[in-house]
């Protein structure tokens, strides 16, 4: 059964009735990130990996939408079919987060022109004029004040974010509004420098609503689609590592570990391995999550 499901429509279902539980921001702004996985453990018939490709709300950590990315293709192409089973009101202002494989124009004209969602997006090498030109507009911005830092300390060292933002004006990228510089500072517990990086952001949402503060904020936590999703995958259900490739298996199975991972983050469990293992010693312990 688990192999002839339609699998899509389930993971339409799914996400669905995820996203109708899952907590929005107070100020009505919904932050979704997407991101791809490879099933390192499932092989189509034509000997291909699968790779699937989802969409998570910042905070909650509760993946919404998910598809599996055609075979000859990738995942750049897959982001309107992705956001396509994202029931979002038409009220509601919404900001995707993408990594720097999907800083495309065509993507960047689909979320605002088509959607109406504002973008952020990294910039890295492989849009290399865009990089140049975003580098040039942010570094006259290091020799002045960041407009917003945050400072942790953990794990033997302290980590620095200083976060710089300017308009867009003269960059050629579709409805870009502002330009960031993150710069990440690890330095010993003397003080001692250690590292030093930099990311350079372009986004389609003006000044007058997100901040230096907020786009720190959007760049760090897109990558929880990594750790509350991939990595729990991965480390609690051992996924790259199941064996199951025949027909929609694959799919399938990662569809309800997405259901799964997220009736715990709804029901405010967010330990997933302890929790797991608690139902595992007692089956109906999970009773109160499936009346969510």
């Amino acid at each position: 059964m688990l192999q002839s499901i339609d699998a899509g429509q389930l993971d339409l279902l799914i996400g669905s009735w995820l996203f109708e539980r899952a907590h929005r921001d107070t100020d009505g702004l919904l932050v979704i990130a997407l991101d791809g996985k490879v099933l390192r453990g499932a092989w189509t018939a034509d000997n291909g990996q699968v790779t699937l490709f989802s969409a998570m709300i910042h905070g909650t950590g509760v993946t919404v939408a998910q598809i599996r990315v055609p075979d000859g293709t990738n995942e750049i192409t897959q982001v309107d079919t992705l956001l396509a089973g994202v029931p979002v009101g038409t009220s509601e202002r919404v900001i995707v987060t993408l990594d720097a494989a999907h800083t495309q124009r065509d993507t960047a004209e689909h979320l605002r022109a088509e959607r109406g969602f504002d973008y952020v997006m990294t910039v890295k090498g492989n849009q290399p004029t865009l990089q140049e030109n975003v580098f040039a507009a942010c570094l006259p911005l290091l020799a002045t004040a960041p407009g917003h830092v945050v400072e942790e300390r953990a794990h033997g060292r302290i980590t620095r974010w200083s976060t710089w933002t300017t308009d867009a004006t003269g960059i050629e990228f579709p409805h870009a509004a502002q330009l960031g510089c993150i710069r990440r500072d690890v330095l010993g517990l003397d003080g001692i420098a250690i590292s030093k990086e930099f990311a350079l952001i372009i986004t389609s949402s003006p000044a007058e609503h997100t901040s230096p503060a907020d786009l720190h904020t959007h760049v760090r936590q897109h990558w929880g689609i990594e750790n509350k999703s991939h990595y729990v995958r991965d480390t609690t259900w051992r996924e790259d590592h199941h064996q199951a490739w025949v027909g929609n298996g694959p799919q399938t199975m990662a569809a309800l570990r997405n259901l799964a991972t997220g009736l715990f983050r709804l029901n405010g469990l967010h330990k997933i391995k302890e929790a797991t293992e608690a139902i595992c010693r007692d089956r109906n312990r999970a009773l109160p999550l499936l009346a969510t």
